[in-house]
């Protein structure tokens, strides 16, 4: 069996070195940071310190180079086989058959070492949480290693006469099937910024009518005239919509540039590669046929402005975590696009998979709001009536006792209207169109999605329904499919209760 490349050890020490800097310095920082601290305290600390990173940073050396030891790969006849861990060692096995799912990451320590960590999947649900194989190799030996997967995958049997398939090498953006250029990188970043001061302006309403009640009843001198708490609170607002949107469009910057850096996605016989990234590059190349679903998403912002993101569902592979497993963002097929433009994107890419035009529509809009008018008024009056019994048993001043009573309302009042609005798009965006083989659901309220999947991978249709719901005929469905247990649910809310049964009758043909 052969071991993994060296460099992970050199490029995993290199952050190992900066992780124990970093975890000692927290634990000692009331030391270094204290203004009370003397330079002889810091002087005594910092032995201490020196100490305890190299004791750390020990232990972590010793485990890195276990690893290393303990941990190699083998490509037989029919299947990989691969063994990796030190204290709980994990032994995998996976026929060429069964692989669907490969990717190719590599961080900067990596580039720095020339190694990159190739995770080989077969799309088992029982396995979503990581991949069956991790391999860390020569960069170059990757890339031949994932062109060699591919085509046992196709064959099953590896023989000398097996040869990777010719590749076109996808040399820049302008090669790629969809292009994420610095222009949508911009606006990317903005519609961020944007959902970012939507909802610190909502949480500054909300603290603006608390105070305001507070003022109004208490007569709080130090808040000043009416006209100057206005002033202060439309600063204050000001300012803290400001400072979110500096970290939103600090972050989104690095997100957008440095995240989707080279962002390219292109077609490789039955596969779909997709690779992206600066600073940890990714390239992720999965079966065409083993998609489950494709997810369209539109927040708010988004929709007021027609621009939406396109996620793919593949079993295993959009929740990989873990040591040499973690990609977070694998499910990501257009980051962003304009919504009109999604049936080209998809018909260049997933022409299966253009949404269609919903069929069916919301039939009533109370139920929406019914159970949570219920559930949010019964909590409510708990925490108002325990609020005011325990202030009058407590010998609170009466207009205290109003003050509280008026801001608990208040904030109950702001949270409703945000509920009904919520409720609102939910019942004119949920639907769903069943047409050739495919099923397009619309759901979802202030966070829009539409989801496209074929029936063949629809498991199971729950009906969901209540007594006077059943009584006027509407439900809401639930669909099951072969995915991420955690991700398997799509619901459709409040439909004709007709719906589910014609939905059975897909599991049945």
């Amino acid at each position: 069996m052969k071991r993994f490349d060296k460099g992970y050890i050199y490029s995993n020490l290199l952050t190992d070195l900066f992780f124990s800097i970093v975890t000692v310095f927290v634990f000692l920082q009331d030391i270094f940071l204290n203004e009370e601290s003397t330079p002889e305290d810091i002087a005594v600390a910092t032995p201490i310190f020196i100490i305890a990173t190299a004791v750390l940073y020990l232990c972590l050396v010793i485990y890195r180079i276990l690893y290393y030891r303990l941990s190699g790969y083998e490509l037989t006849d029919k299947e990989i086989r691969c063994n990796r861990g030190v204290l709980f060692r994990k032994r995998s096995v996976l026929d060429y058959k069964r692989v669907h799912a490969i990717n190719k990451k590599q961080s900067i320590f990596h580039r720095i070492f020339g190694v990159a960590v190739l995770t080989v999947d077969s799309g088992s649900a029982n396995t979503s949480h990581q991949a069956e194989i991790t391999i860390v190799e020569k960069s170059a030996v990757v890339d031949a290693l994932l062109d060699e997967l591919n085509a046992l995958k196709e064959n099953g049997v590896r023989s000398e006469t097996v040869e990777p398939k010719a590749e076109e090498v996808l040399l820049s953006e302008s090669d790629s099937l969809y292009n994420f250029t610095s222009a949508k990188k911009m606006l990317y970043t903005l519609i961020n910024i944007a959902t970012t001061a939507f909802f610190t302006v909502l949480f500054a309403v909300l603290a603006i009518i608390v105070i305001g009640i507070c003022k109004g009843v208490l007569q709080l001198d130090i808040l000043g005239t009416w006209g100057q708490y206005f002033l202060f609170a439309i600063l204050i607002t000001a300012g803290g919509v400001l400072i979110f949107s500096v970290f939103a469009f600090l972050g989104s910057i690095l997100h957008s540039f440095v995240g989707y850096y080279g962002f390219t996605i292109k077609k490789r016989d039955n596969n779909i590669q997709i690779t992206y990234g600066l600073l940890e590059k990714h390239t992720n190349t999965f079966s065409y046929d083993r998609i489950k679903a494709v997810k369209i998403s539109q927040g708010l912002i988004q929709r007021l402005f027609g621009f939406a993101s396109i996620r793919l569902e593949v079993i295993g592979y959009t929740m990989n975590s873990g040591d040499d497993n973690k990609n977070a963002d694998l499910g990501v097929l257009v980051p962003f696009c304009k919504y009109d433009e999604i049936g080209e994107i998809l018909g260049k890419i997933l022409p299966e998979y253009i949404p269609s035009e919903k069929e069916t529509k919301s039939v009533s809009f109370f139920p929406f709001i019914s159970w949570f008018l219920l559930v949010f008024g019964i909590v409510a009056t708990i925490i108002l009536t325990t609020m005011v019994a325990v202030m009058a048993a407590a010998g609170a001043p009466p207009v205290i006792i109003v003050a509280v009573a008026l801001a608990i309302f208040g904030v109950a009042v702001v949270v409703l209207v945000f509920k009904l609005i919520s409720a609102l798009l939910s019942y004119h965006t949920n639907g769903l169109s069943v047409r050739d083989g495919k099923l397009t659901v619309y759901s979802g309220g202030f966070q829009k999605t539409i989801t496209v999947f074929m029936s063949k991978h629809l498991v199971a249709v729950e009906n969901v329904t209540t007594p006077l719901r059943k009584k006027h005929g509407i439900a809401s469905v639930v669909m099951h499919l072969k995915t991420n247990a955690s991700s398997n649910e799509i619901k459709v809310h409040i439909q004709q209760e007709a719906l589910s049964g014609e939905l059975e009758e897909l599991l049945i043909l």
